[in-house]
């Protein structure tokens, strides 16, 4: 039996043309939502048509086992799925895209991962980090400590905090 070999990209859209208002937090820039009729079908289909720009008929082919497993409009997060053959080519496609339904954009891809799982991992802690951040400038929070993005240990589940301070001193 073959095992089908994946990788995921966790990617991340921009909209740097959009106006900041002034009550928006400075910290956080580019960082809108995206329009909610941005969905995991019309991000398949974009994806899909900047493979086959950039490469062709061959790109258009490795587009047929991609996939976009999530895409929340509100935090302009997604995770895609393609084999592991032609990841490389579709962290080039992606960066060759300029606007997302007629506003211009930049997609990045912040992780690549064997699994969804870390993946996912990853797009939480994002997410909890720019919460921080956004209660920081609020003033209604903390302000975000690098100790706080480097070393979260107080929301590990299962005890893992305690066996790495162990391991520590």
């Amino acid at each position: 039996m073959v095992r089908y070999k994946a990788r995921y990209l966790l990617i991340t859209i921009y909209y740097p043309t959009e106006p900041t208002p002034s009550s928006s937090n400075p910290t956080l820039p580019f960082t809108h939502p995206s329009h909610p009729s941005l969905t995991k079908q019309s991000l398949s289909n974009l994806i899909r048509d900047s493979l086959a720009l950039q490469f062709g008929d061959y790109g258009a082919g490795a587009a047929g086992n991609m996939a976009v497993k999530y895409f929340s409009p509100a935090t302009s997060t997604g995770i895609i799925k393609v084999s592991r053959a032609h990841y490389r080519m579709l962290w080039a496609s992606l960066t060759f895209i300029k606007e997302v339904l007629g506003r211009g954009a930049v997609v990045t891809v912040v992780r690549v991962s064997g699994t969804i799982k870390k993946v996912q991992i990853e797009a939480t802690r994002r997410a909890k980090e720019g919460i921080r951040r956004a209660q920081g400038v609020g003033g209604e929070g903390v302000g975000l400590d690098v100790m706080d993005v480097m070393g979260d240990d107080d929301d590990d589940e299962g005890g893992e905090g305690e066996e790495s301070e162990g391991l520590v001193g």
